[in-house]
């Protein structure tokens, strides 16, 4: 199985020019491509977990730190 990283890009509800990158990783054996499809129960998931953040951007990267796809 491949590692993954969903690259997520938040900023808080509270101060929205306080924005971070957060990145969630899973396990797969598709391609990266896969992972635009993948990704949106993930996010799912962590934004209702999050109610304080908001999603700015997100992308799909391997976790050796290559650029994310671009996704939002």
């Amino acid at each position: 199985m491949n590692p993954v990283d969903i690259v997520l890009t938040l900023c808080m509800l509270s101060d929205p020019s306080n924005c971070f990158e957060h990145r969630l990783q899973y396990e797969t054996f598709e391609p990266l491509k896969q992972c635009t499809f993948d990704a949106q129960f993930y996010i799912a998931q962590y934004m209702g977990a999050h109610p304080e953040l908001k999603l700015v951007n997100w992308g799909c990267a391997y976790p050796e730190g290559d650029e994310p796809q671009k996704n939002s």
